[in-house]
């Protein structure tokens, strides 16, 4: 599909596939802040949110079904531009932005969450 001016517009698959990276990894990295940090923040900031321990709970599934929604989404992608169209931008920078989400998700336990709760017990 073209704009009119030359360029590609992402397509249903594309779009699907990277609107849903995107949703699988926010609420994959939500789940792996809602252990301790967000609801600390949140209790700081004067606000509540009891469903945060549902969704801590949550997490180990959450990660898996974002790494293969991700999968989905990238091999779809390539496989989109082995053929005569290749992927949209929008599309790419969607994987992309869901990959970084994944990657903050995965590294949350080790290494930004001591460091995160340092910085809030002193905001206390």
């Amino acid at each position: 599909m073209s704009d009119g001016i030359g360029r590609k517009r992402a397509g249903g698959a594309d779009l699907a596939a990277g609107w849903g990276a995107v949703t699988a990894a926010g609420a994959t990295l939500l789940a792996w802040a809602a252990c301790c940090v967000l609801p600390l923040a949140l209790s700081i900031a004067g606000v509540s949110m009891a469903g945060t321990v549902w969704i801590a709970g949550q997490r180990t599934w959450l990660t898996v079904a974002t790494l293969v929604v991700l999968g989905i989404g990238w091999w779809v992608a390539l496989r989109r531009g082995r053929a005569c169209a290749a992927p949209s931008r929008l599309t790419l920078g969607l994987l992309t932005f869901a990959t970084l989400l994944t990657l903050i998700a995965l590294a949350w336990q080790p290494l930004l969450e001591p460091r995160l709760l340092a910085i809030l017990r002193t905001l206390r």
